[in-house]
């Protein structure tokens, strides 16, 4: 593999895993409404919906990293096949 789209693609990765421990760090921050009667009276607030997006985010990120690792690999496997 080129020795610098190797060191790209580990610093691409590397920052993907920053962002997700920070958008880890936001959902523990998210304060959940206390719920004393029941589930089904508890209002839907917007806590719920942050953790979702924030969620979605961490996945999206995540398959990015994925993708960043398979991409900066190609070449690996490229050299191997007969």
């Amino acid at each position: 593999m080129n020795g610098s789209l190797q060191y790209s693609a580990l610093a691409r990765v590397l920052t993907l895993n920053n962002q997700i421990h920070d958008l880890e760090n936001q959902i523990l921050a998210v304060e959940l409404p206390s719920c004393t009667v029941s589930i089904s009276q508890c209002h839907e607030g917007q806590s719920n919906s942050r953790i979702a997006e924030i969620q979605e985010e961490i996945d999206q990120t995540t398959r990015a990293s994925l993708a960043t690792c398979w991409l900066g690999n190609a070449d690996d496997n490229e050299e191997y096949e007969l």
